[in-house]
């Protein structure tokens, strides 16, 4: 049986500028993408007759990922 492993990974660094908790507070380009990205999975769920309890959350954790 092969095992594969990686030995020279390379490191993994946290982004050193954060989005604020705050959504209000976030630069403007960043509260745009999220309305886009919030307005995207809203149409998709009403398309799709599905939930949207959970798309802000999504949206934001997106943003905040992609940031």
């Amino acid at each position: 049986m092969e095992t594969i492993a990686e030995h020279n990974a390379t490191p993994f660094f946290p982004a050193v500028e954060a989005l604020p908790e705050d959504r209000a507070e976030w630069p403007g380009d960043a509260g745009q993408e999220y309305g886009r990205l919030l307005r995207e999975l809203n149409s998709w769920s009403r398309d799709h007759d599905w939930p949207m309890s959970t798309n802000s959350w999504v949206a934001e954790e997106a943003v905040r990922r992609s940031w």
